[in-house]
């Protein structure tokens, strides 16, 4: 126990030395220069069905603020609820990620939001699930899935159940405090992810140079060791948005929950016959910004619709 601890401290350390400078700010207008739509079959089994934002009017930008959406105002047909998925064009190996949230998708049943990262070979590349949940969830779930051999804090993070913290703000909370500031710093010694939700981050965090050395204790950590080479499991990684709809998780716990089954039989039934049930499952997304310390690399790349990248496949032993 003391030499997990001292491993941590000394993780934790290493990372705070540090200098970080900005390298990309997505926030407002530069948003979309940035990310491409998805627009292939859903790679989640889930019942939506992915669309350009600007021509369906489901994406939208004004001054520095950029809001997904997704459709609340019609009967779902053919693939399922039209939504909005976006990746970035970049490919990151380190970094320091942060994301100023005024909204995101508020805890509805059948609803499976995710701000998130992954490579294009899944799940060889990894995935960082930074914010993330489904249906009434209230708490947030942050998860690495891997390869297998990755063990984390005695935690085996392959596959799609991968390695969970359930620590954070979400959905609702988020929404009624006032919006969320979520950090991921990812380097050769592992991964840290800190929360803060309203006016609660530090005052540097979306500055031209944050310091993580003083933003207190993470609200996650994953530190690289003997158990799981954090190099060798993530690399390649870009940046996704998306708004999900029943699928592999929100949709496999359906059944689980009497209030879930008398609303409909299924998830898929629910979302295509309730529009109006889903108006305040959008995102408004106020910053996003990425900061490199020369630990890293970044390139840029036609983004291949990210047809590899399947991700986004939550731990489905929780139910919600």
């Amino acid at each position: 126990m003391y030499a997990q601890a001292v491993i941590l401290v000394v993780y934790l350390l290493r990372l705070s030395l540090a200098q970080y400078a900005l390298q990309e700010d997505y926030s407002g207008a530069n948003f979309l220069s940035g990310f491409s739509f998805f627009t292939e079959a859903d790679p989640t089994e889930g019942y939506f069905n992915y669309v350009d934002g600007t021509s369906s009017g489901l994406f939208s930008q004004s001054g520095d603020t950029v809001r997904l959406s997704v459709d609340s105002e019609n009967v779902a047909t053919g693939r399922g609820r039209k939504s909005v998925r976006l990746t970035s064009k970049a490919f990151y190996n380190h970094a320091l990620i942060v994301i100023d949230v005024a909204h995101m998708p508020a805890n509805i049943w059948g609803v499976w939001p995710a701000f998130w990262s992954t490579g294009q070979d899944w799940p060889s590349n990894g995935e960082i699930d930074i914010i993330e949940g489904v249906n009434l969830q209230s708490t947030n779930k942050i998860t690495l899935h891997t390869d297998p051999g990755c063990t984390i804090n005695g935690k085996d993070c392959q596959g799609s159940t991968g390695c969970s913290v359930d620590s954070g703000v979400y959905g609702d909370r988020i929404n009624s405090e006032g919006g969320a500031t979520y950090a991921l710093e990812w380097t050769s010694e592992g991964m840290s992810i800190w929360g803060w939700s309203g006016d609660g981050a530090p005052s540097d965090v979306l500055g031209n140079t944050p310091d993580p050395s003083g933003w207190g204790t993470p609200t996650a950590s994953f530190p690289s060791g003997s158990g799981c080479d954090v190099d060798t499991f993530f690399n390649n990684q870009q940046i996704i948005f998306d708004t999900t709809f029943c699928g592999v998780w929100a949709g496999t716990v359906w059944a689980d929950d009497p209030k879930r089954s008398s609303l409909a039989p299924t998830c898929e039934e629910y979302v295509k016959n309730n529009p109006k049930a889903f108006a305040d499952a959008y995102w408004t997304i106020n910053a996003l910004k990425v900061y490199s310390n020369g630990d890293g690399s970044t390139s840029s790349g036609a983004v291949s619709g990210a047809t590899g990248n399947t991700g986004n496949t939550a731990n489905i032993e929780d139910t919600v």
